[in-house]
């Protein structure tokens, strides 16, 4: 028999028999890793690595940032995201470049959360009391029909009237003398 065939099958024996490979005392490997785990996170901590900085974000990632609004009416007209001014005069909506045949000279525009959804338009007719809301916004080639939702004698102003913490807006009217009137949410349109 070689020598390496004789180690090997006393090996086999000692193996079996019980006998077992010297190995250092657990607290030397415990003290051991201990030692290793520190060195390394001193050196992190010495490095900086593991603390935490503001960067600022990479320019030409992500969508710009939408510009302030400055006026009392504003919504997100066209679906970017972003709100945009809005004025009305004469029956013409105005949000950037984008322009809107809504009512009639002399009608009273406001915006607002009527179904607790998207900012849509409401309009009162002063000449008739009329209030009628639109349920979206019209884009190209597609329009949006106003819904009539009431009349109201002696209306003279129109405006959202918060409620649910503001996620949602009641459209009230004003009157010449009394208190404003609050129109009820019928469902969505359509």
């Amino acid at each position: 028999m070689s020598d390496s065939a004789a180690l090997q099958s006393w090996r086999r024996r000692a193996w079996d028999a019980g006998a077992e490979r010297p190995r250092p005392p657990r607290r030397l490997v415990a003290a051991a890793a201990l030692a290793v785990a520190c060195v390394f996170l001193g050196s992190r901590a010495l490095n900086g690595a593991g603390t935490t900085t503001a960067q600022t974000p990479d320019a030409t990632v992500g969508s710009p940032p939408c510009p302030a609004v400055a006026s009392a009416l504003h919504a997100d007209i066209n679906g970017d995201g972003c709100e945009e001014d809005v004025s009305y005069t004469d029956g013409v909506l105005t949000a950037g470049s984008l322009q809107l045949r809504v009512g009639l000279p002399g009608d009273r525009l406001t915006l607002g959360r009527w179904t607790c959804g998207a900012v849509t338009a409401a309009l009162l007719r002063p000449a008739t009391g009329e209030v009628f809301r639109f349920d979206g916004w019209a884009t190209q080639g597609n329009s949006v029909s106003a819904v009539m939702l009431t009349r109201v004698e002696g209306a003279v102003g129109v405006h959202a009237a918060p409620r649910d913490g503001g996620r949602c807006d009641d459209l009230a009217i004003d009157r010449q003398t009394g208190p404003p009137v609050l129109v009820p949410s019928p469902p969505v349109a359509g």
